[in-house]
């Protein structure tokens, strides 16, 4: 049960942190109504945490957080980061109001931070294709974690899946359909695997080699082999490290990420003059606008308007 504070005293009530106790207990009712998943109530839960830290006694109006955002961006926290924490603090708030504790909610009036650029063209740089073609080479597939994380770049390089995808792919996910090998995923925002990745058949063979030194184990598709977690699901953290460390032993530099194998999966498809719908159905944007950016800078750079001035006289 919420404390008994008025509207206005609420927010500058000395028991503010048993408060936000009420509200986890709330955000944990709605993980097992299965309203929202546990992995977003952690993060929610994350954010609040910040916020009452930097806080102090300072009473939360809508110019409070607003320094907090700015201050969090000075600090060169990322922008996803930033937005994900400020979510948490339109549920904490939204819920106090929603309780008639507060007399209204105060993030209503904060806009999240907003990419650079996020509109127009991508933050990751692409890998050329010797690049793929070095990194693909890596991992020593004379090893058990080799073979491993050789069928994990294989699914990254050929179906364009986002590493949260590669993280929450259990071994049941793997299914035949006509004739094919493919991965059942629980896209971006999405709730429930109802998306398909399609092996192309590099990717199926690399997989294949895993689930021979896997064994048929239900669980998690790709595990760790360190001491302390053996056995257990890859961590996201896992998968992004392993990526980087590749990607350093094969020579391959810049502002380049797990989500650049991504980007490269897909400007290459359209390269090779894969339609515009078949790159969607691989990509699994919910937005066309998104995917022409693709098809933009692929076409800025191919055929460049610069290429057609010519200041010779007839």
């Amino acid at each position: 049960m919420l404390a008994n504070y008025g509207p206005k005293q609420i927010i500058t009530a000395p028991n503010f942190r048993a408060l936000v106790n009420d509200w986890e207990d709330n955000l944990n009712l709605r993980v097992d109504a299965q309203e929202i998943k546990a992995d977003t109530a952690i993060t929610y839960k994350r954010g609040v945490t910040k916020f009452i830290d930097w806080l102090g006694t300072t009473p939360p109006v809508p110019d409070t957080i607003r320094k907090w955002k700015a201050d969090l961006l000075k600090d060169k926290k990322r922008t996803a980061s930033v937005n994900v924490w400020l979510a948490g603090l339109r549920s904490f708030f939204g819920w106090l109001a929603e309780e008639g504790q507060i007399p209204f909610d105060p993030t209503q009036a904060i806009k999240g931070a907003k990419r650079k650029g996020a509109n127009s063209s991508h933050v990751r740089e692409l890998l050329t294709d010797r690049e793929m073609v070095r990194l693909l080479e890596q991992p020593n597939r004379e090893t058990r974690e080799g073979v491993r994380d050789f069928a994990i770049l294989s699914i990254m390089a050929y179906t364009a899946a986002r590493g949260i995808e590669i993280h929450r792919a259990d071994l049941e996910d793997l299914r035949t359909m006509d004739g094919a090998l493919v991965l059942k995923v629980q896209g971006k925002g999405r709730d429930e695997k109802g998306e398909t990745l399609v092996l192309s058949h590099e990717a199926e063979n690399a997989v294949r080699d895993w689930l021979v030194l896997r064994g048929q184990e239900a669980g998690a598709l790709f595990t760790s082999g360190s001491n302390k977690s053996r056995g257990e699901r890859l961590s996201r953290r896992s998968l992004r490290e392993i990526v980087k460390d590749y990607m350093i032993a094969a020579g391959i530099h810049g502002n380049k990420t797990t989500h650049s194998l991504r980007h490269t999966a897909i400007t290459n498809a359209i390269r090779h003059g894969v339609p515009i719908q078949k790159v969607k159905g691989m990509s699994r944007h919910a937005s066309l606008d998104t995917l022409m950016i693709y098809y933009h800078e692929v076409d800025r750079l191919s055929d460049p308007a610069e290429r057609y001035i010519n200041y010779a006289s007839e």
